[in-house]
């Protein structure tokens, strides 16, 4: 008897469980992978290109000779960031000054678009000290 009542009792449970059979269930494990890389912007929009360490000779000669095609966005005093237009992408540096030297990240913006649009929270973001010297 228990051998009959426990298979029937499971397949009546997982008979009610339709959802998981449904169409509209496959429908959305095929689209949610397209939705979800379309959702979120930040994945494509913008990246990290590098970081690096400057010497003081190096971070001296930037301070001293700043490029020309370089606009400041923001200046802080242990936080400078730059921008300049590559092409129709945006390449942005921000500099981040401590007591053991000057940490140097180059970011790259899809557009003017994104940058607008990213633009007060990567600042945010860099004032929290996301940029960390190793």
């Amino acid at each position: 008897m228990k051998c009959f009542l426990f298979p029937t009792l499971m397949g009546l449970l997982l008979s009610g469980c339709t959802i998981y059979r449904s169409e509209g269930r496959k429908q959305f494990e095929s689209e949610a992978p397209t939705k979800i890389s379309t959702a979120s912007p930040s994945s494509t929009s913008f990246q990290l290109k590098g970081c690096k360490k400057e010497g003081r000779l190096e971070t001296w000669f930037n301070e001293e000779f700043p490029s020309q095609s370089y606009e400041l966005v923001t200046a802080e005093s242990d936080l400078e960031i730059w921008r300049t237009h590559r092409d129709k992408r945006i390449e942005v540096k921000a500099l981040q000054r401590s007591e053991t030297g000057t940490q140097s990240c180059t970011y790259e913006f899809a557009n003017d678009v994104v940058w607008n649009l990213y633009k007060d929270q990567f600042i945010r973001e860099l004032e929290n000290n996301l940029m960390t010297l190793e």
